[in-house]
């Protein structure tokens, strides 16, 4: 379960993994963080209680126990996006990989779930210094409210923007109609201005292709690696062959593979 040598950040809060070599640019970065926590049971404990969750790997190295999570894996089917969290007699350390398109805050925050997921199972096996994971939370809180904060000032501003746009061409639209009543050419074009308009707010109403990535992954994570293109397609309201079309394209890029 070794991770690659490639480089590291650390949140607030949480102690610093050991550092790393910088990332080459086509390969996921390596960050990490740790709590420090007294052992009370042995990692075969550990072990039996976290069998249950049948999508972990585990091993051991010495005194500790490894369990990995892998999230998706390369062509060659090497683990790609993953983390592992190792149950050490005075701490519980966590490495994660993040991909160089995805936001680092955004990818700690859903490590961070799983991490606290796994504790929760274990919560009898260790005793806690609740202090280190105050100071991971209020770090998590915070990522999340400048990350909402953005993406909520992004999307406001390219909604007024084309609300402005649309009511604009509207009024020019319904001028046009009251002065060029009689001429049928200028009407045609003018509705042909309004049918465009209307599917550019429509366009506005669907997922960009960002989302709709983050939306199949969070379906495959759901349904244990599976999707269902038709249920999906009518769920979210998107055509089956765009569905089709971004699995492909998670599959390329890596992000996902193909199972069969």
């Amino acid at each position: 379960m070794a991770l690659p040598n490639q480089q590291q950040s650390t949140p607030r809060g949480a102690t610093p993994s050991s550092p790393a070599t910088a990332p080459m640019p086509s390969v996921p970065t390596v960050s990490g963080f740790r709590i420090f926590a007294r052992r009370t049971k042995l990692p075969s404990d550990i072990s039996q209680r976290l069998s249950e969750l049948s999508f972990l790997e585990m091993s051991t190295d010495k005194d500790a126990l490894l369990v990995l999570n892998v999230e998706s894996r390369d062509i060659q089917r090497n683990p790609f996006l993953f983390s592992v969290v190792s149950f050490l007699p005075n701490s519980i350390e966590v490495k994660y990989t993040c991909m160089p398109s995805t936001s680092p805050k955004r990818r700690r925050i859903e490590v961070l779930r799983h991490f606290l997921n796994l504790l929760t199972i274990t919560e009898d096996c260790y005793v806690v210094k609740m202090q280190d994971i105050y100071q991971i939370l209020e770090a998590a809180v915070s990522d999340m409210t400048e990350y909402s904060s953005v993406e909520y000032d992004r999307l406001f501003g390219m909604y007024d923007s084309q609300k402005a746009e649309f009511s604009s061409m509207q009024k020019k639209l319904r001028d046009a109609n009251e002065g060029n009543a009689s001429i049928s050419k200028e009407n045609f074009e003018l509705k042909s201005k309004n049918d465009e308009l209307t599917l550019k707010l429509r366009s506005l109403e669907t997922f960009s292709d960002p989302v709709l990535a983050l939306k199949v992954q969070e379906w495959l994570s759901e349904h244990k690696g599976e999707i269902n293109i038709a249920d999906f397609s009518k769920v979210y309201n998107v055509p089956e062959n765009r569905v089709e079309q971004m699995l492909n394209k998670l599959v390329t890029e890596g992000y996902i593979e193909s199972k069969g």
